[in-house]
């Protein structure tokens, strides 16, 4: 796999739009996606399906 971008990049550019948005925008959005994605796999599963989430600590916690 070839990497798009570098982690530094990455977090300098993460940190330019939060800069100009207001407070927990990023992190409103990155969940709002992951519920999005999560709601179009759940309709294709049975009604009987399980489904565990799990997240990690920090922030990729605070996305959960």
């Amino acid at each position: 796999m070839t990497a798009l971008y570098r982690a530094a990049t990455i977090r300098a550019i993460e940190a330019a739009a939060a800069q100009s948005l207001p407070a927990g925008t990023l992190m409103q959005r990155a969940a709002d996606a992951v519920a999005d994605a999560a709601a179009a796999l759940l309709r294709r599963m049975p009604a009987q399906a399980q489904v565990a989430a799990l997240a990690g600590p920090g922030n990729n916690g605070g996305d959960a």
